[in-house]
């Protein structure tokens, strides 16, 4: 596994440019038109790690990576360990700048984590719904069952709150709130975990 970690790491450091780009772009947003980017770093390391699927379909990896030892349950999990480090990495640097930025502003600190944790939950969301999909259908038709199926979901919720027009209980808000740290990282592991199991499923019964 260490050596698909180390494929997957040389095609991303060859997106350095795009990542230092987003980031001068985030601070200058930040900084300049006072706008919540936080998501931006995190969300740009999700779609570089994606795109790291484009390059093994079009250099026909599979079948190389497959004829391995455990090669199919490597590549997995290597997609998984490489995405969900970026996301933490790229998610901490957003932190930082966060609480540099916000200490010259006076803003208070615990909002940006609390804006952030709320962005990084939906960020993951979005890995654990498109990574299965792309291990079954490929990167391309993977993007487009993405957009299809975030569309269903947006239509869905939007559907249920404003016909059903649901309330949360006070208690459960005050719970919540209190909880709001171990919640998140219950939902992340949850999330990570469902995906992964589902990919491996898809992937290992593959033929290539």
């Amino acid at each position: 596994m260490n050596g698909m970690i180390k494929k997957d790491l040389f095609m991303i450091k060859n997106n350095y440019r795009s990542i230092i780009f987003t980031i001068v772009i985030y601070i200058f947003y930040t900084i300049m038109f006072k706008m919540d980017m936080s998501f931006l770093l995190p969300f740009m390391s999700l779609m570089i790690c994606i795109s790291t699927f484009n390059y093994d379909d079009f250099n026909n990896w599979h079948s190389f990576a497959t004829s391995l030892p455990k090669g199919k349950l490597n590549v997995v999990k290597s997609k998984y360990v490489i995405s969900t480090s970026l996301i933490v990495i790229t998610a901490t640097v957003s932190i930082l700048i966060n609480y540099l930025i916000n200490s010259i502003r006076n803003i208070g600190f615990d909002i940006s984590i609390s804006v952030l944790c709320g962005e990084l939950l939906a960020i993951v969301f979005i890995m654990a719904l498109i990574f299965p999909i792309i291990f079954k259908y490929g990167a391309e038709k993977g993007r487009i069952a993405m957009a299809v199926a975030g569309l269903s979901i947006a239509g869905i919720v939007a559907l249920i709150t404003k016909v059903f027009k649901i309330k949360i209980s006070p208690n459960v808000l005050t719970f919540i709130d209190s909880h709001i740290y171990i919640i998140f990282i219950i939902l992340i592991v949850l999330m990570i975990g469902i995906s992964y199991f589902i990919s491996k499923k898809i992937y290992l019964k593959k033929e290539f």
